[in-house]
């Protein structure tokens, strides 16, 4: 490629980059505008003198307690059935599974179902939940449905991926010698597929549990209910409490998914958070000539007890979160609940307008759009502050002599980073939403912090983790060739590092403008707060027209985030 070729390439990217961030800002902020409510700064200031006195009274605790664990039992149920979608929905979607020539029915199944996933998936479990308790009311059932739906699309998403990535050949085998499908299927397919497909289940969970949270909003209980309430009636030195009982819940997840990848699959969050799936093979057996690393890896993954202790543990737990739930299949059976669905539908067609008309419908999704590009530059600049040293230093041969007090400072910065990203994506959006919208007047800006900052922790955890990825031997060949330690780091790994920012920046950016809902709800702008204006008083046939809207505006950045990212690997 030319040098002019080069900089016009570099000029593109510029501009792509400069220029919506600039119309988002101004759509944001317009000439002239007040943006702080100052009478919001004295109940910030009281919310934070509150963080070094909890509310620790048993009382609170046992109400703590007890949302804790209506939490848990939401994602655990909510996970279970998203798995048993993602299974059946991976199956069809798989071709290892149905051979190089699918019979034709199995693709036109496939064709639908992978239309109707992509709908599926591109409404946020919020909003599932919303129109969820339009028909069941405030039943727990609402919770599990509004986790296992959009879950159970991605799963399959991702199982169908996983399962191509199996290598074929004993499938084929089994089949040329007259084994029936199931069994060639049971013997082969799945016994390889086992280790992956349990760490990706594992990680859903994780991500059960923060979706679990933000469903408190709706008013089906939990964590995310107590912090809404707490939050409304000011109570700060109950919401620290709330507070820390979510991070010590997310923390203990993520370190045991985090555990449970290492050992089963040598996959990172990064990995699947990039649908990098298909690009590690889940078979066990080590190659002839592998390094001493990969040997140790198999030997761990065959012998992990985090992974036998994870699936013994996995029936007792569900069945416990089922018998101490309230939850019933039956309500989805019921005479009333079919009498209300069918009104519901029948209110939902033919879709309107919302009042106002197209602009107000056109404006509300410019406001997502620009919602989710500011939220997007919070977190990349959260991201550049806290990811370096979230990143674990690599060891090379010129750091034998490192000092102790270097090795402790650094290690000290690492653990205080990985925290500080914990307590950024632990906490719901939501919460974020309401505590931006005390100093901050309603409007796009306070969501798109409020998104920044949770997707933040996020994205920092995905890029620092990718981060630790990168091959270092280039900077320790510099190193050994007498460069200085930093410019050898900079000239090495600066390239690589920038290569997972904008990648998995570009792929968070699809996931934000997804989430714009959960933070338009609780009444920052754009489509989620129409969404939660119109439901308030029963408008269903504006809500047909906004989901609609949401699923274009959700295909159109995961179609356009898939095309940059392909043209920037290139």
């Amino acid at each position: 490629m030319s040098p002019r070729a080069v900089a016009g390439r570099r000029v593109v990217v510029g501009l792509l980059v400069v220029l919506p961030l600039v119309w988002a800002w101004r759509r944001a902020v317009p000439a002239g505008s007040e943006v702080v409510n100052r009478g919001g700064i004295p109940l910030v200031a009281d919310l934070m003198a509150s963080a070094l006195r909890p509310d620790l009274s048993a009382d609170f605790l046992a109400v703590v307690l007890d949302a804790a664990g209506v939490t848990l039992v939401f994602a655990a149920l909510g996970t279970a059935a998203a798995l048993v979608v993602g299974l059946l929905g991976g199956l069809v979607l798989s071709d290892v599974a149905w051979g190089q020539r699918p019979p034709r029915v199995v693709r036109w199944v496939r064709v639908v179902l992978r239309g109707a996933l992509v709908a599926v998936r591109s409404i946020h479990e919020l909003i599932w939940a919303l129109l969820f308790v339009s028909v069941l009311g405030l039943d727990p059932l609402v919770a599990v449905l509004a986790i296992a739906l959009p879950f159970g699309a991605q799963t399959a998403k991702v199982f169908g991926e996983i399962l191509d990535g199996v290598p074929p050949g004993p499938v084929r085998t089994l089949r040329a010698t007259g084994s029936r499908p199931v069994s060639a299927l049971a013997y082969t397919l799945f016994p390889a597929a086992a280790p992956i497909l349990l760490s990706y289940s594992f990680y859903r969970f994780e991500c059960a549990i923060r979706s679990a949270v933000i469903l408190g909003v709706v008013g089906i209980g939990g964590l995310g209910q107590e912090l809404v309430v707490s939050l409304q009636s000011r109570n700060w030195d109950q919401v620290w409490t709330l507070v820390g009982a979510v991070l010590l819940l997310s923390a203990v997840a993520d370190l045991w998914s985090t555990r449970l990848r290492g050992d089963l699959a040598v996959v990172s969050c990064a990995d699947w958070s990039g649908g990098k799936a298909r690009r590690r093979r889940p078979t066990l057996p080590v190659p002839s000539g592998a390094g001493d690393g990969a040997t140790r890896r198999s030997a761990r993954a065959e012998r992990s007890w985090w992974a036998r202790g994870t699936a013994l543990l996995a029936a007792p737990a569900l069945a416990w979160a089922w018998v101490s739930s309230d939850v019933s299949f039956s309500g989805l059976t019921s005479p009333r609940t079919r009498d209300l669905t069918g009104r519901l539908l029948d209110d939902m067609w033919p879709p309107v307008l919302p009042p106002g008309g197209w602009p107000t419908l056109t404006g509300a999704v410019l406001d997502t759009l620009a919602m989710a590009v500011l939220a997007m530059a919070v977190a990349v600049v959260v991201t550049m502050l806290v990811g370096p040293w979230a990143t674990r230093p690599h060891r090379g041969p010129m750091d034998e002599h490192t000092s102790l007090l270097t090795g402790l400072v650094r290690g000290f910065l690492w653990w205080a980073s990985r925290v500080v990203l914990l307590k950024l994506r632990s906490v719901p959006p939501t919460v974020w939403a309401v505590i931006a919208l005390l100093v901050l007047f309603p409007g796009i800006l306070p969501g798109a912090l409020a998104l920044g900052i949770y997707t933040g922790g996020i994205l920092g955890r995905l890029v620092a983790e990718a981060w630790e990825s990168i091959d270092t031997r280039p900077r320790d060949a510099l190193r050994v060739v007498g460069v200085r330690r930093w410019l050898a780091s900079t000239a090495a790994t600066t390239p690589p590092s920038v290569h997972y920012l904008v990648t998995y920046t570009l792929y968070r950016f699809e996931i934000c403008v997804r989430e714009t809902a959960i933070v338009g709800v609780v009444g920052a702008a754009g489509l989620g707060r129409l969404f939660a204006e119109n439901l308030a008083i029963f408008r269903f046939p504006v809500i047909t027209t906004l989901l609609a809207a949401s699923f274009v505006v959700s295909v159109a950045a995961e179609l356009a985030g898939r095309r940059l990212r392909r043209a920037f690997s290139a």
